[in-house]
């Protein structure tokens, strides 16, 4: 009997030392689980707050859809981008020309324009114009697909927008030249050099210089400049 009574009482015992545990336990959860909502709350807030510190690039796009006719061009549209920072709605197009032949000679240009829109108004911030005239042999000139990047590097509210083309006039297997613009407002930053030509598991060209611009530009810019252009710079023969 006396056996039986301690058997019943220790069992009590260690079912109410269980109880207290699970609800420790479930309260120790809630608290955590209570302080990581107010701590991704805060999160979210404290980054809201510092995009619009610094202005925010807003609307992205990277289609420059319908334009206004104050938007004047040269060539076809082949790329752009749309979006709105401190000066405004902009929108970013670049424009190539059809190849025209004289003889036996070949010509090609490249355009790129800013614009600011104010409704049906537009107001020419850049214009870029590159070309290849009178060439005997085949020409290229073209925006490298998918290079039009928008940026906000130095958290101004002012965006950047850079593209890269290649470009060149040749009649054998080489690498092409390339060419890196970059904008922030109006002011322009450049690269220049030659892609990076593989063939026969060798490589052939790799030249990058850059423009004297990106030893004033702010912070940042040039290394993202860089990492662009190491982006695009390789080809292989034959693409």
């Amino acid at each position: 009997m006396k056996l039986l009574l301690t058997l019943l009482v220790t069992a009590v015992i260690f079912t109410s030392c269980g109880k207290k545990d699970d609800v420790k336990t479930t309260d120790s959860q809630k608290k955590d689980s209570t302080t990581q909502t107010k701590t991704e709350t805060l999160t979210k807030i404290d980054t809201a707050e510092r995009n619009n510190s610094a202005g925010g690039i807003k609307n992205i796009s990277y289609e420059p859809g319908k334009l206004p006719a104050s938007v004047k061009y040269e060539g076809k549209i082949v790329a752009g981008a749309r979006w709105e920072d401190k000066n405004g709605q902009n929108v970013l197009i670049v424009c190539e020309t059809d190849e025209k032949t004289s003889g036996d000679n070949r010509s090609k240009e490249l355009f790129a324009y800013q614009y600011i829109l104010n409704g049906e108004d537009a107001k020419q911030l850049w214009k870029v114009n590159d070309f290849i005239k009178d060439c005997p042999v085949d020409v290229m000139l073209s925006l490298i697909p998918k290079s039009i990047t928008v940026t906000d590097i130095n958290k101004d509210g002012i965006a950047e927008n850079t593209f890269l083309y290649r470009m060149s006039c040749k009649g054998d297997v080489s690498p092409d030249d390339m060419k890196l613009i970059m904008h922030e407002g109006e002011n322009k930053y450049a690269i220049r050099g030659e892609r990076i030509l593989l063939m026969d598991g060798k490589k052939y060209g790799g030249t990058m210089n850059t423009d004297p611009s990106f030893n004033k530009a702010p912070s940042g810019f040039f290394a993202y400049a860089r990492e662009q252009w190491k982006k695009f710079e390789t080809e292989k023969a034959g693409e």
